[in-house]
């Protein structure tokens, strides 16, 4: 995995609720899983009450035996399908009793790789995408991928997307998406977006370079992505055919352009523009709720640990 995220050799954990949302990311992370030759972990977390104590911090109640059943029920439905078409893959699963969040993000400690879906049981409605899904890909230890619902809009060629803009945190997405190409067979696109000039007065638009400065540009920038290639790459990833797209556009819509018909679009939690107290950048939050296809957030280790 990417240097410095999770345990390289660890496991590949998937959070489960019943819904179809998570049942597909059950699905995709089995495939991972099964890829990388790891075992593979089903949670489901229970989200039990906390009982508030007089000198102490609170206690988070055990599952009661109503919902240690309805929660073993869940996970043995859920992994049925799975077992039956991978059975040779190593296959555990866990009850939690805290809310998801914060399970998935404890099990990403020692975790390879965590998978969620984007949305849960509720829906748009109980917001899923911005309450476990974004808060596990901005606490995790470990790269997260956020899986969407159905197929995405596949054309049949194998590709992963990344972005780069010269921060560590795309040079960790880089080397991520590299592994990823190089272990399932894909190309890689590595896209680098220049944001037009923006004026000092706000109602004037903003101005293109002209053709000379526009080659400049691109020609330098090819040649910054093509430099990152080379520090990320190693012995495996050397045979990964790789695309360089520099575009004058904004960096999420440029990451969402190229990665439409994608396998995967490996983003860093945060790049240049990001603020410290910001565990996910703009770029990463945009390219979460508007990917139809799975979204990979790698963090870095210069980030510092998340709590």
């Amino acid at each position: 995995m990417a240097g410095g995220n999770g345990g390289a050799d660890g496991e590949v954990v998937v959070g489960v609720d019943g819904s179809r949302t998570a049942r597909r990311a059950l699905e995709w992370a089995a495939e991972a899983a099964a890829g990388r030759g790891a075992g593979l972990v089903v949670l489901h977390a229970v989200s039990m009450p906390l009982l508030s104590t007089p000198f102490d911090r609170p206690v988070r109640l055990p599952p009661t035996p109503e919902v240690a059943e309805r929660a073993s029920s869940l996970l043995a439905e859920a992994v049925a399908d799975i077992e039956a078409a991978r059975p040779g893959l190593p296959l555990r699963t866990r009850v939690s009793a805290s809310d998801p969040a914060p399970a998935l993000i404890n099990a990403s400690k020692q975790a390879a790789l965590v998978v969620v879906g984007s949305r849960g049981l509720g829906g748009a409605g109980s917001l899923f995408l911005g309450s476990v899904s974004i808060r596990v890909a901005a606490h995790s230890r470990c790269p997260v991928v956020v899986v969407p619902p159905g197929e995405g809009r596949r054309n049949g060629r194998r590709r992963v997307v990344t972005g780069v803009d010269g921060s560590s945190g795309s040079a960790a997405a880089l080397r991520f998406a590299l592994e990823e190409a190089a272990r399932t067979g894909a190309g890689l696109t590595v896209v680098h977006a220049w944001e037009p000039r923006r004026p000092v007065d706000p109602f004037m638009p903003g101005t293109d370079p002209d053709e000379a400065e526009r080659r400049t540009i691109e020609a330098y920038a090819d040649k910054q992505v093509r430099r990152m290639l080379d520090e990320a790459g190693d012995g495996r990833t050397g045979d990964v055919p790789v695309r360089v797209l520099v575009v004058w556009d904004q960096p999420a819509h440029a990451l969402l352009e190229a990665g439409a018909e994608a396998d995967m679009i490996v983003v860093g939690s945060r790049g240049r523009g990001g603020f410290r107290g910001l565990l996910l950048g703009s770029v990463s939050q945009a390219v979460l709720h508007h990917a139809p296809v799975p979204v990979a957030v790698v963090r870095t280790h210069a980030e510092g640990p998340a709590h």
